[in-house]
């Protein structure tokens, strides 16, 4: 089980964005993560991928708080991915941040090799998504936390994109904590809804 227990995260000079939260997601199951803009949802999505420290409480894996170090057994998707990867790699070396993707799961999200050869700036949002995904399920995570993965892109991607998410979750068991503003999208994918506010 991921869990949040008694989260306080605000940032210097502001008051918190929450207070003594807590939230669970089981093996399997699909969380949305509900709240107006601006209250805290992509930090919280950081908080529970270990890119951000809470001030107060814990972020628990099966009891054990997250590694400091090696993979992670959380793993965030963002929903601007230029901004998760290093512009000055080539994206096979991006790739490799993860270890041994598996050629099926490149073919899956329909990554062509030619790609492999550019830097970030020389694809398009949909296809640097792609890599974004490749590298976070090559770690096998048991719990991914999408962060708002597809606004930005165009519906047939959107499909693909989360037709490989949920098939990776179905096939693995892992939970899943999403964000989005989409509604039908929600409906469709979530077993659960929390409010965050």
């Amino acid at each position: 089980m991921l869990e949040a227990r008694d989260i306080t995260f605000g940032y210097p000079g502001a008051k918190p964005l929450y207070s003594g939260f807590s939230l669970q997601v089981e093996p399997g199951e699909r969380v949305a993560l509900q709240a107006p803009s601006g209250f805290g949802k992509t930090t919280l999505c950081r908080v529970l991928a270990g890119f951000e420290r809470p001030q107060t409480g814990q972020v628990l894996v099966d009891g054990q708080p997250l590694p400091r170090r090696g993979v992670c057994p959380v793993q965030l998707i963002q929903q601007h991915p230029e901004q998760a990867v290093d512009p000055r790699l080539r994206m096979r070396k991006t790739l490799a941040e993860a270890g041994e993707v598996p050629q099926q799961l490149l073919d899956d999200l329909g990554i062509r090799d030619e790609w492999l050869q550019r830097y970030p700036h020389e694809l398009s949002g949909g296809e640097l998504q792609r890599f974004c995904i490749a590298r976070a399920l090559a770690t096998r995570p048991r719990y991914l936390i999408c962060d708002e993965v597809s606004t930005m892109l165009d519906a047939v991607t959107q499909a693909h994109i989360w037709h490989v998410l949920l098939d990776y979750a179905a096939r693995e068991n892992a939970g899943m904590l999403l964000v989005s503003h989409t509604p039908a999208l929600t409906a469709r994918i979530a077993t659960r809804e929390v409010a965050l506010a």
